[in-house]
């Protein structure tokens, strides 16, 4: 379990938001919010990441898989080389199915690693035969010092230990390499306005919550330097956006009117709209080349 102390900045963390018995605490210097409980585990002791089962995936299989997800992976792509040369290789951090290593090998030697032999399982099915089972947290020797790029989409916020990954990502990247993430962004104004009722408080499973300003704080303490910033949308299936507002809106009486006023959607789930809010932020690092030791 986490303790009570910021990992950015040492702080001290005061509770934010509680669901049960799972709590949120943000930083009173830095903003940084975490969940000392960690992801949430499975009635077997694993993390629901490390479940066997696919329900997880197939329940949102209409976020993960749809062809919606394929144009987000094709949006980064684009994004990922105005910043990494052609050809290069690259690593995708929680690479999920795939689908974003399937663009990748369009201009990259692209490879994934991802915590779920479920989603592994189903990548393979696929034809994503170069995305393993694999932790961040893990030391791969053959992968010191080798890729040019590396991709962190929507991963961050699921880990326990940022710090630790993000030295791992500087341990495999090549001199001048560049890390890509995204991450929903607690300081953007939505977030702000709707405080403890923001739709990225998943507490069990966004359990490092950061804004643009702490985690280039913390990229600036692992070796890295932060040389561009956007913000990203994407397209939602109508099923999607209804069944989300649902499940949040047993935490929340605004979100739950917000649900209420969702289920006309029902009508046309298979509909598609581009939703950005300006709430989720990507960010460019660059590998500074100093010498860093990582355990």
């Amino acid at each position: 379990m986490r303790g009570h102390s910021c990992d950015i900045c040492g702080g001290s963390g005061r509770r934010w938001t509680q669901r049960q018995e799972r709590e949120l605490l943000r930083c009173s210097g830095c903003g940084f919010a975490w969940v000392p409980q960690g992801v949430l585990n499975t009635a077997g002791g694993v993390s629901i990441y490390e479940d066997e089962e696919e329900a997880l995936f197939e329940e949102h299989a209409d976020y993960y898989y749809d062809a919606s997800a394929r144009d987000a992976a094709a949006a980064k792509m684009a994004w990922v080389t105005r910043f990494s040369p052609r050809g290069g290789r690259l690593l995708d951090v929680g690479a999920n199915a795939g689908l974003f290593v399937a663009e990748a090998k369009h201009r990259f030697d692209a490879a994934g690693i991802e915590p779920s032999a479920a989603a592994v399982r189903m990548a393979k099915e696929s034809g994503q035969s170069s995305v393993q089972v694999g932790s961040i947290y893990d030391a791969v020797d053959e992968f010191n010092g080798r890729f040019d790029a590396i991709t962190m989409f929507d991963v961050i916020e699921h880990l326990e230990d940022p710090r630790r990954a993000l030295d791992r990502c500087r341990q495999f990247l090549v001199p001048d390499g560049r890390l890509f993430l995204t991450t929903p962004d607690s300081g953007s104004f939505i977030a702000r306005m709707m405080g403890a009722n923001w739709h990225y408080l998943n507490l069990d499973q966004h359990v490092s919550v950061f804004s643009a300003g702490n985690l280039s704080r913390l990229l600036a303490d692992t070796g890295f330097t932060t040389i561009s910033q956007r913000t990203f949308g994407r397209r939602y299936r109508f099923s999607y956006i209804e069944r989300h507002l649902g499940s949040l809106g047993q935490h929340s009486a605004l979100l739950r009117l917000a649900h209420i006023a969702s289920l006309p959607l029902r009508l046309f789930p298979d509909r598609r709209v581009a939703i950005n809010l300006h709430d989720v932020v990507g960010l460019v690092a660059e590998r500074r080349p100093v010498d860093r030791h990582v355990t």
